[in-house]
């Protein structure tokens, strides 16, 4: 018995260390159609309609009618894996260098729709007292999906991966001195996950045949068996076991993990209106704006549901191995939790209006990508040791200028280019999992005010990915080795209502009450 809870406990190590979770950047910066057609530059300093509360809570103060924004982001991503040379690193064995079977895996990328919902009023609007305005979002501000052909070279590294999030976030912002803009909003965010990988069980299986092989001439020999037969015994036996699938990708089982859980953080953000209206003849409206978005951890909670696990036997062999059962021992379904560490994320931007007809404008970002080190995943089973994922991202920065025309009271056109950095350090850190790097975003769009009361938005951009190599090495020896052709179409729309202002507040003797247009 004792043997035998060491061997479950061997098992488990070999086969799910190699679980390397999140690859590369999954932040979703699609929370804006306008923000789209500019490729999301100034997206902390534009504050042009209820988008904003996303990329900046103060932003919102800037709004002087009640504003009802319903959008969707068609993202269309595109993932064709091209294997070079994937195949087993297991020195000292006879399956050294041999290739891994299987396909290429088909198109991994999924489509997917996300909404965006953003609700904003001005409270009031007054010189002396300020500007008060509330609002609330819901948004997917982290997201992925990839899924493969079962059966593909890489499905011992990852079948499907999804990961969603959802955040609610209420926001409160206020201007005063008639330049300066403070807001504040929590984000309640959902997060789910669920993560599909084929095991080898073939392999896994090698340490244990190997030494019930070892084992065998003397348990013959104890049990009488002639010595010239011995020989063609065992080879009789490892023949039968080789004839059932216990070689290297000989018998696959699956493995799913899934769970979800609930938690809260933050945003704080800032406008300063260094230039308004005609304050000069050539340069109008100018803004700077920051914002932070506070890192968030999740301990999501659910389970491991194992398919297709093997008994350890062979139909016709001479000798059978002492412990058929080894594997479900361990591998059996069971509960299972996961710390996910989300970034924080810094957002500089700048805003400038000039010749009354033209906007131009500008983007940082910084996102704290180096929280997300590692991922502990800790079952239920006692015996099932957790399992530490290692993912060393980096810190990224994201750069981005665009470009608006107001061509009429009706039309505006936009045009923007962004540059992605991915926090994927090299191929031998990128999973297929997120066949990610460095990306360039060419966008454009308009909007059109088809009354004084709604506006309609739609915006285009697509995503140049840089070649993803692979070159991924996982702790059981299988060497994922190619590169991807990756890009992202994405498609948006959004309708937004406005309506009245701000309710004037009651005057104070010797001070002034504004209007809510200024």
């Amino acid at each position: 018995m004792h043997r035998s809870k060491l061997v479950a406990r061997l098992l488990s190590l070999f086969v799910f260390l190699p679980w390397v979770t999140y690859g590369g950047s999954f932040l979703l910066n699609e929370q804006s159609v306008s923000g789209l057609g500019t490729a999301f530059a100034g997206g902390a300093a534009q504050a042009e309609d209820a988008s904003t509360l996303f990329f900046n809570p103060a932003g919102i103060a800037l709004l002087n009618q009640g504003e009802l924004q319903l959008a969707a982001q068609a993202l269309i991503p595109s993932a064709s894996f091209h294997s070079e040379g994937s195949r087993y690193v297991l020195p000292g064995t006879p399956f050294d260098s041999s290739p891994l079977n299987g396909g290429d895996g088909g198109d991994a990328g999924v489509t997917h729709v996300l909404p965006n919902f953003y609700l904003t009023q001005p409270i009031f609007r007054n010189h002396s007292y300020g500007d008060l305005s509330v609002g609330v979002g819901l948004s997917v501000p982290f997201g992925l999906e990839t899924d493969y052909e079962p059966g593909w070279v890489g499905r011992y590294q990852s079948l499907r991966t999804k990961l969603t999030t959802f955040d609610i976030q209420p926001t409160i912002a206020y201007r005063f001195l008639d330049r300066i803009s403070l807001g504040a909003g929590l984000n309640i965010q959902r997060a789910s996950a669920r993560l599909t990988q084929a095991i080898d069980f073939g392999l896994a299986a090698q340490p244990l045949l190997g030494q019930f092989y070892t084992g065998l001439p003397a348990a013959l020999a104890a049990q009488g068996v002639p010595p010239a037969l011995i020989g063609p015994t065992i080879a009789a036996t490892q023949q039968a076991y080789a004839n059932a699938g216990f070689v290297p990708s000989g018998r696959d089982g699956v493995s799913e993990i899934t769970g979800d859980d609930w938690t809260v953080g933050f945003t704080l953000g800032g406008l300063f209106e260094y230039a308004k209206g005609n304050e000069t003849s050539f340069l109008q409206d100018g803004r700077l704006g920051v914002s932070y978005r506070s890192a968030i951890t999740h301990t999501l909670k659910g389970s491991v549901d194992f398919r297709d696990v093997p008994t350890i036997t062979a139909p016709g062999a001479p000798v059978q191995f002492p412990l058929p059962e080894a594997f479900q021992s361990i591998f059996f379904d069971q509960d299972a939790n996961a710390r996910l560490d989300l970034p924080d994320i810094l957002h500089f931007s700048v805003y400038q209006r000039f010749a009354h007809h033209f906007a131009i404008m500008g983007d940082l970002a910084w996102t704290h990508w180096s929280r997300l080190q590692t991922v502990p995943i800790v079952f239920q089973n006692a015996t099932t040791p957790t399992t530490v994922l290692n993912i060393d991202y980096d810190d990224a920065f994201r750069y981005a200028v665009g470009f608006e025309w107001y061509a009429s009271d009706k039309l505006t056109l936009r045009l923007g280019f962004a540059y992605d950095e991915t926090p994927i350090k090299g191929p031998e850190l990128r999973t297929p999992r997120i066949p990610d790097n460095d990306r360039y975003f060419l966008s454009a769009g308009f909007k059109w005010a088809v009354m004084h009361c709604l506006d309609f938005d739609l915006g285009y951009s697509h995503l140049f990915v840089n070649e993803p190599k692979v070159d991924l090495l996982d702790d059981q020896g299988h060497r994922l080795r190619g590169s991807f052709d990756a890009s992202v179409e994405i498609v948006s729309a959004s309708l937004t209502f406005r309506w009245g202002g701000p309710h004037e507040i009651t005057p104070v003797a010797g001070k002034e009450v504004a209007g809510y247009r200024k």
